[in-house]
């Protein structure tokens, strides 16, 4: 997705974000945008049923799509900033490590 997300790139994606196959960016901007746009919200909640919602039917126990709905965007947000500080970590200690390389390949050669 662009940075300036909009609701055709929403509905786009509504399938990649209920399987959690967006990366972390694009989770956060589509979570950002569906809580603060009633239409994505409501396109949300009727893709989520037909994608999930059928494949329950045949199941005896009870279900609350709109719960579990809100359940999925809190772990797929939770996930996201997980997945970006990760990487943000990973890329400090990568850039420590390169530093402490070249201080070491630097005393050796003198």
């Amino acid at each position: 997705m662009k940075n300036q997300i909009t609701c055709e790139d929403i509905q786009k994606n509504i399938p990649d974000f209920i399987n959690d196959k967006l990366d972390s960016r694009d989770t956060l901007a589509f979570i950002n945008h569906t809580r603060n746009c009633k239409a994505c919200m409501e396109e949300l909640s009727v893709e989520y049923l037909v994608l999930v919602g059928v494949k329950r039917l045949d199941s005896a126990s009870a279900f609350n799509l709109n719960d579990e709905l809100e359940d999925l965007m809190i772990r797929n947000e939770y996930r996201a900033i997980r997945r970006r500080n990760l990487t943000r970590i990973v890329f400090v200690f990568a850039i420590g490590l390169a530093i402490l390389g070249g201080y070491l390949i630097s005393g050796m050669l003198y």
